[in-house]
């Protein structure tokens, strides 16, 4: 019987197999999986088809203007500068959004910070509102005469339009900040009796109070001297222009001490004032019209406008439609469209919070279309229709 019989098991040469495995023509092939391999081929085909639109113009990326420019956001509520007033204090901030992403602390914080800034209104935001230019300039002329609003100038920001020194304030949200202040009552009395008297003028005589109410006025931050801000313009960097010409001069001269040209060397604009005393040069001495928290407002305000313009220099032209400009202003946070909302129903959620965006981290909810007018008003973008995607905006600066 042959030996192969008697096993009862069969087994298969190993050389058989081996053989039959290398000859199979896909033994060499590594294997993919179908998602990847499907992934893969259409990322190629994506890089294709940009190459190929590349090739062609760059003409495509940009929006396409029909000529008609916008440099004022119209709005049905605005018919003076009153009205326009009350929308830009109105209108400033952003009610904070139910998934913030923040804790009571950091809420209360934001909070407090949006009703410690005064109702100040910048006079670029007014013409942002109102058309007619001349025209609105006329009407705030008349209402500071008449006492109704108050003109308020910031020493050392920009004298044009453009820049954050002139703002405007109606006189009954003066007198509201003065009486939530905490000043007495005779102090604030004669304060507002001052300003009635003079109701275009932005700056007091130091003599026309008396030293007690000035120092309560200023530690209130109702009143800003003159004098330190003189010697902070001073020290900008035109007082080195004679120092050559002051180190040569003798010792207890006048040339040690700049000669007749000290005034414009230091930075000065016009006539120096000579004073014969101390008595005169302090009732001469003037006392510049403020409200307290400027400061934050105005860094608030210039934070708004070059984060617009930074977010417009980023696209392509340094312009985009309005609502991917606002989009990015918002942080591409769950927001009022009607896709998000549609997100919302379903369940779905956006995984960037409020609280990380910049609108809220360092804007405090600064609203997009607030920080709009104020950059159309100073000529920092200007609108215009597209025709395809609605109003576009373009950076001019």
């Amino acid at each position: 019987m042959p030996s192969y019989l008697n096993s009862s098991r069969i087994r298969k040469p190993a050389s058989a197999s081996l053989r039959r495995h290398s000859s199979s023509p896909f033994s060499g092939a590594t294997r993919v999986k179908p998602s990847i391999q499907r992934a893969k081929s259409l990322a190629e085909a994506y890089v294709k088809a940009n190459a190929a639109d590349n090739d062609g113009e760059d003409e495509d990326d940009r929006l396409d203007a029909t000529g008609v420019t916008l440099s004022i956001m119209p709005d049905p509520a605005v018919v003076d500068v009153l009205s326009a007033m009350r929308h830009a204090t109105e209108s400033m901030f952003c009610s904070i959004p139910e998934r913030a992403g923040m804790n009571s602390t950091r809420i209360a914080e934001v909070l407090n910070f949006q009703k410690n800034l005064p109702p100040l209104v910048s006079l670029a935001h007014v013409h942002a509102l109102i058309s007619a230019s001349s025209k609105t300039e006329r009407e705030i002329s008349t209402l500071i005469a008449s006492g109704e609003i108050r003109r308020i100038k910031v020493a050392g920001r920009g004298n044009d339009i453009s820049g954050a020194s002139d703002f405007l304030m109606t006189t009954a949200s003066l007198q509201k900040l003065l009486h939530d202040s905490g000043i007495a009552a005779d102090v604030s009395d004669n304060y507002l009796h001052l300003l009635k008297q003079h109701p275009r003028a932005t700056s007091l005589p130091s003599g026309l109070l008396s030293p007690t109410h000035i120092t309560a006025l200023t530690k209130a931050g109702f009143l800003v001297s003159t004098s330190s801000i003189t010697r902070n313009l001073s020290l900008s960097g035109s007082s080195l222009t004679a120092t050559s010409a002051i180190s040569r001069a003798f010792s207890g001269s006048s040339g040690a001490v700049g000669g007749e040209a000290a005034f414009e060397n230091l930075g000065g604009v016009g006539s120096a004032k000579r004073f014969t005393s101390s008595a005169s040069s302090s009732s001469t001495a003037h006392l510049l019209v403020s409200v307290p928290n400027i400061g934050a407002y105005i860094r608030l305000l210039n934070a708004g406008r070059a984060h617009l313009v930074e977010l417009l220099n980023k696209s392509s032209y340094k312009e985009a439609p309005m609502y991917l400009l606002r989009e990015r202003w918002d942080g591409a946070v769950d927001g009022e469209s009607s896709a998000s909302k549609a997100r919302m129903v379903r369940g779905v959620f956006s995984e960037v919070m409020p609280a990380k965006t910049k609108k809220w981290r360092n804007l405090w909810g600064l609203r997009f279309v607030w920080a709009l007018e104020e950059c159309l008003g100073t000529g920092m973008v200007e609108g215009f229709e597209t025709g395809s995607v609605g109003l576009g905006v373009r950076a001019l600066r």
